[in-house]
């Protein structure tokens, strides 16, 4: 980290995007459940729904650090859903998601973006190490999951079930 970087702070962005078979109303409604959003992002991050518009987020980072922030919708139209953290974020970020009719009538595309901007000195540079490795791995994740919850309306995992044989609690 540059000594510029570290007074401005990290500016990590990310994007993925992917097409389902759905319509975009049904899509967006499914994004913009509380209980929605505490599934997709388990790999990265905690989050607790306060309502329909705003959650708390946490995550854990290098050497131990805990790192907390609110967001909030700020904007919500049909084909966009725009959110932001809130003041005294540990990690300011914005994030939107459009949604576009999928070439050949196949569903809907969904593009997300989201933007990190961890503040500078010691905390930025612990927590650009965690933003800067993987922030487009962390967001195609999402939408990879997304995407499951959509078609099945469950989210595959590799974690033991209870009733599975050779793995799961019945040993």
């Amino acid at each position: 980290m540059t000594a510029a970087t570290a007074e401005k702070g990290l500016d990590a962005a990310a994007h993925a995007a992917v097409t389902i078979g759905r319509p975009a109303e049904a899509l967006r409604t499914l994004w913009l459940d509380p209980e929605t959003q505490a599934q997709i992002w388990t790999h990265f991050a905690t989050v607790v729904p306060l309502d329909g518009r705003t959650a708390d987020w946490r995550t854990h980072g290098p050497a131990g650090g805990d790192y907390r922030w609110r967001t909030e919708i700020a904007d919500s139209g049909p084909d966009t859903i725009r959110w932001s953290s809130l003041d005294g974020a540990d990690v300011p970020n914005t994030g939107d998601l459009s949604f576009r009719p999928a070439p050949g009538d196949r569903g809907t595309e969904l593009h997300l973006n989201v933007r990190f901007d961890p503040p500078g000195g010691l905390l930025g540079d612990a927590v650009s190490k965690l933003f800067h490795i993987v922030p487009t791995e962390i967001v195609a994740h999402a939408l990879y999951k997304f995407r499951a919850l959509a078609l099945t309306g469950e989210i595959p995992t590799t974690e033991p079930q209870p009733a599975a044989r050779k793995g799961g609690a019945d040993r």
